[in-house]
């Protein structure tokens, strides 16, 4: 019997070098960026299209509520509007002039308007 114990020589055939080749190593890092790309794009086109809903619902309620001559409500989304990054609320006229009323914000929600009551004032 041998005290030599082949198990502990290590792998033969390890010799510091990648296992797969550049080429193949570059093609794998394209495919998981289009894999994740894949994942991340419908939820950012469900977000898109929640928060635009969103937006004119409630650009026509502030509309309807501050510019009772307004012919209808536009929404745009803006990167560097005044009052920050958000959903931009217009109110449509009939001589095309825009008028801006109200910054919605990022994920705008049902506007809150605030009812006075008479007996207090």
């Amino acid at each position: 019997m041998s005290d030599r114990h082949h198990e502990l020589d290590g792998d033969p055939f390890d010799d510091d070098r990648p296992v797969f080749g550049e080429r193949r190593r570059r093609a794998l890092r394209v495919v998981v960026l289009i894999a994740v790309g894949a994942l991340v794009l419908p939820i950012v086109l469900s977000i898109y299209g929640v928060a635009r809903a969103a937006a004119d619902r409630a650009c026509a309620q502030y509309v309807a509520a501050y510019d009772a001559d307004a012919l209808g409500s536009r929404v745009s989304f803006e990167l560097f509007a005044r009052g920050g990054p958000g959903w931009q609320c217009f109110a449509t006229a009939g001589h095309g002039n825009d008028a801006h009323i109200a910054n919605l914000g990022l994920l705008p929600s049902a506007p809150r308007f605030q009812i006075i009551d008479e007996r207090e004032s």
